[in-house]
């Protein structure tokens, strides 16, 4: 499964929309639109609108689409990009019948579902869980149906064999009549995660969609939220991080390392602003803000976080918008974002099938001195026309020094696995260094992908004698 860093081509929402003009500008300008309508007028009245707003045509792709009540919420019911063993990539559908339950803390806790009919039976959401049909129709990409439930807001990978979700998600699995042995069965059968990480839920009663709590960053690094100490959430949210959170293992075998996103309260019922339930496209990062002086600080963390990326911050305010579906404006008060329900929730990446995947074993930020030091990276060119192996190599330098020095990087025995080698001891001196490659497609790929302002390093050190 492709990991939200990724290569992508744009971005899925959903007309009449439900978020903000400036942000869907933006969308448009720093990739593509990806717009589900429902018929003819639909696309009329966005080709019009979209005119006004100065986003050209070729800026977006219509995709017709019957939507639901739920049709706004692209992250949740939306497709996965899965790719195969043989490079090809394909949409990963999830049941989405059952809309957006609702729990307390514990992880068996009675779900409440948002929908009922007049006869307090169940609404279900079959139009919106039918959606991602026409996405695969729309786009030529083949798409496989999985038997669980995969809310796409509860759901993280790492791009390699990791998964994330609060327990919600199985909770929800067991209401649909998947038992948790069957749910890590196909989970591991049909996406290849290995590892699924299952954690405590963390609000209070809420839809506990982990994007509201924290964001995986890379294969190494989680960002996760951080309330102010006199928060009722406040243990709760530390009781994660502490006690489960810390223990977890990323696909290299080691411990995340958590990086602290601080938020506070936005409006007096005591909601916290949902700093995490951002999307990173690409090299943007797109934040949700909520009017609080906690805004500026959250920005700061952003781009402390990820050095090289754009961090864009954009506020909701519902009187502000002149173009809005009925149901968002119906739904929300003051502004359009909530604490379980912001700017991630209502987009989704439209993956690139041809990307060249490259994800690093990175050293660690202190490692004994030694003559050499050797770095394992994964590479795929999806593309299936093979990379230009003299522009695929190691690069990197001394911290403070302007000019790079680059290596080779070798094919080892395992597929699509080459080693790198960065030479001399540079003991006490800090080396930065980035992978790049470059496909016969025409495409160039780095990681961190906004190198050479975004850099791994470390740090050669004597070891000490005892």
């Amino acid at each position: 499964m492709a990991a939200e860093w990724e290569p992508a081509l744009g971005t899925l929402i959903t007309w009449p929309p439900s978020l903000p003009k400036k942000l869907i500008i933006e969308l448009a300008n720093d990739n593509k639109l990806f717009v589900l309508v429902e018929d003819r007028k639909a696309q009329k009245d966005a080709v019009s609108v979209f005119s006004k707003w100065g986003i050209m045509p070729n800026q977006v792709k219509f995709i017709p689409a019957p939507q639901g009540v739920d049709a706004s919420w692209t992250r949740d019911w939306g497709p996965h990009a899965l790719f195969t063993q043989h490079g090809e990539m394909k949409l990963a559908d999830g049941r989405y019948l059952y809309a957006t339950p609702v729990s307390g803390f514990a992880c068996d806790d009675t779900l409440e579902l948002l929908y009922y009919d007049e006869n307090q039976q169940p609404r279900l959401t079959a139009t919106d869980d039918k959606i991602p049909n026409y996405i695969a129709e729309g786009t030529n990409l083949e798409i496989v149906k999985l038997p669980f439930v995969f809310t796409g807001g509860n759901v993280f990978t790492d791009g390699q064999r990791n998964g994330i979700s609060s327990c919600i998600l199985t909770n929800e699995n067991r209401y649909s009549g998947i038992p948790d042995e069957k749910f890590f069965h196909d989970v591991h059968q049909l996406l290849g995660l290995d590892n699924y990480h299952i954690i405590s839920n963390f609000e209070e009663n809420g839809i506990q969609h982990i994007d509201c709590l924290l964001k995986l960053l890379d294969e190494e690094r989680m960002f996760v939220m951080r309330t102010p100490p006199d928060h009722p959430l406040y243990e709760q949210y530390e009781g994660i991080v502490e006690n489960e959170l810390r223990y977890m293992k990323n696909a290299f075998g080691r411990p995340y390392q958590i990086i602290r996103l601080d938020t506070d309260v936005y409006n007096s019922d005591g909601d916290l602003a949902a700093y995490s339930n951002s999307l990173i496209l690409n090299k943007v990062i797109y934040v949700p803000l909520f009017g609080i002086p906690q805004d500026s600080i959250a920005m700061k963390q952003w781009r402390d976080a990820m050095p090289g990326y754009t961090v864009k911050g954009f506020e909701f305010k519902m009187n502000d918008e002149k173009v809005l579906s009925p149901d968002c404006r119906n739904h929300y008060k003051e502004i359009g974002w909530n604490s379980g329900d912001a700017l991630h929730c209502r987009t989704r990446a439209m993956w690139d099938p041809e990307m060249i995947y490259i994800s690093v074993d990175r050293l660690a930020a202190i490692v004994p001195g030694a003559e050499n030091y050797p770095i394992v990276v994964i590479i795929k060119d999806y593309s299936q026309r093979g990379l230009i192996l003299e522009k695929t190599k190691l690069v990197w330098r001394i911290k403070g020094q302007s000019s790079w020095n680059e290596s080779p990087l070798v094919k080892s025995q395992l597929d699509d696995h080459f080693l790198g080698t960065i030479h001399g001891e540079h003991l006490n001196e800090t080396i930065e260094y980035f992978i790049t490659a470059q496909s016969l497609s025409g495409k160039t790929e780095t990681m961190p992908r906004t190198a050479p302002q975004g850099l791994y390093e470390f740090k050669p050190e004597k070891a000490r004698q005892r």
